[in-house]
C-alpha cells in the first residue's frame, strides 16, 4: 500500500512539477517587476496597489524604447549616459553591463569578444564556455612567466554577470561558435544549440 501511495505521489510531482515551476516563475516575476516601482508609488498614494507597479513599469519600459528609436530620445539617453559614466564606482558596473548588453541583444562591438572558446574549470575534465577578450596585463605575464589569455566567462541565466578568468594560451581550446549564439547557449543553459560548424584545426595553437 506504501509503494503504490508513494509511486501515486511521486507521479503526481512529476506531472505538477512543471506548472508549479511556471506559476513560481510567473510569481517571482510579478513580485520583482512590481516592486522596482511599487514602493515608490506605495510612499506617495499611502498604500498598497497590487500590480500598479508592474504597470508602471511596462509603461516605462514601452515609452523609453520609443524616445531611444527617435533621434531627439537617443541623445537625451547618450547624455544621461554620459553622466552615469562620469560616477566612479558606477561607470565601471555600467560600462561591462552595457558593453555584454549590446553584444548579446544588438550584435554590437562583437569584436570585444573575439572567439568563443572552452576552458577546463572549475577542474580538470568539466569545461566551461567562456569568450576570449584579450591577452592578460604585460605585468601578470611577467609575473607568471606565461602567456595567459584573458577569458570572460558569464553566469548562467544572467550573461551580464561573471567573472574573469586568465588562463595559459595552451589550454584555451577556441570554438567556431559565433558569439552571439554561444550567449543564447549559456543564458538557456545548454537548451538552444547553435548550428553545428566544421572545426578548423588545432584552435589552441592560434592563441599561443
Amino acid at each position: 500500500m506504501w509503494t503504490k501511495i508513494s509511486n501515486y505521489f511521486l507521479r503526481g510531482l512529476i506531472t505538477l512539477l512543471p506548472l508549479l515551476v511556471t506559476i513560481w516563475l510567473l510569481w517571482f516575476m510579478f513580485n520583482f517587476l512590481d516592486g522596482i516601482l511599487g514602493n515608490i508609488i506605495t510612499a506617495f498614494a499611502g498604500r498598497y496597489y497590487p500590480g500598479l507597479g508592474l504597470i508602471v513599469t511596462i509603461l516605462l519600459i514601452f515609452i523609453t524604447g520609443y524616445f531611444a528609436t527617435h533621434v531627439f530620445g537617443a541623445k537625451i539617453f547618450q547624455l544621461g549616459e554620459q553622466i552615469i559614466c562620469r560616477v566612479p564606482i558606477v561607470k565601471s558596473i555600467y560600462s561591462s553591463a552595457k558593453q555584454i548588453n549590446d553584444v548579446l541583444f544588438i550584435h554590437k562591438g562583437e569584436s570585444e569578444f573575439r572567439r568563443t572558446c572552452l576552458l577546463e574549470y572549475p577542474r580538470k575534465g568539466l569545461y566551461t564556455m567562456g569568450f576570449v577578450t584579450s591577452d592578460a596585463a604585460h605585468e601578470i605575464e611577467q609575473k607568471t612567466k606565461n602567456k595567459l589569455i584573458n577569458i570572460f566567462v558569464p553566469n548562467t541565466p544572467t550573461p551580464a554577470t561573471g567573472f574573469l578568468v586568465m588562463a595559459p594560451a595552451q589550454e584555451v581550446i577556441l570554438l567556431e561558435m559565433r558569439t552571439d549564439a554561444a550567449f543564447k547557449y549559456i543564458v538557456s543553459g545548454g537548451v538552444l544549440k547553435p548550428e553545428e560548424v566544421k572545426a578548423s584545426g588545432s584552435a589552441s595553437e592560434e592563441l599561443v
